[in-house]
């Protein structure tokens, strides 16, 4: 995501690379006021961009759709389509078939338990019929599906958070600049 761009960069292993620690202030102050969050249900194929200009009007605040909810990476912490999806369990798993044919563990019918595959054991009562088997393409359908419930920062806190990065960030008159670039994009 192009915000990453302001952030600082810093010397690691002789590379300099993006300072995230900013990431962790940033993230401190949208977390504070849990009344400030705002649930919302992302349809896909939407992106954060979409979702921020929807709700906040501007594209130039996905970035505060991806830390209000603790999303570095927004390809694979983001809900994927079908197509991204499938690609993406080809690409781990090998192939779709695998995926399916592949126990991650296993879940009790009533109870709120799950145990690994390999621990399933029919003792002390405990029978391996009250149990199913959770393949891993079904885990990683629920997971791709649990994506879509985000929160958002009510928009009426956006001067307050505009205000925070222009002191993290920026010296004055470059915040402006940043908004004003993203929403030409």
């Amino acid at each position: 995501m192009s915000y990453f761009k302001y952030f600082p960069v810093t010397g690691f292993k002789n590379q300099t690379i993006t300072d995230l620690t900013k990431f962790i202030k940033i993230r401190e102050l949208v977390k504070n006021n849990v009344m400030s969050f705002l649930p919302y249900t992302v349809m896909v194929p939407e992106k954060p961009d979409d979702v921020a200009y929807n709700y906040y009007d501007s594209a130039a605040y996905s970035w505060l759709v991806l830390i209000s909810n603790n999303i570095l990476d927004p390809y694979f912490e983001w809900p994927m389509d079908t197509r991204e999806f499938e690609a993406y369990l080809k690409k781990k798993y090998g192939s779709i078939a695998a995926a399916q044919a592949l126990t991650v563990h296993c879940e009790h019918s009533t109870k709120n338990i799950t145990v690994s595959a390999d621990s399933l054991t029919v003792s002390n009562g405990v029978s391996s019929s009250d149990y199913t088997a959770i393949d891993a393409y079904t885990w990683e359908d629920r997971i791709n599906d649990n994506r879509r419930f985000i929160k958002l920062v009510d928009r009426q806190y956006l001067p307050q958070i505009e205000m925070e990065m222009k002191n993290m960030f920026f010296n004055k008159g470059e915040w402006s600049r940043v908004i004003r670039d993203a929403q030409t994009r």
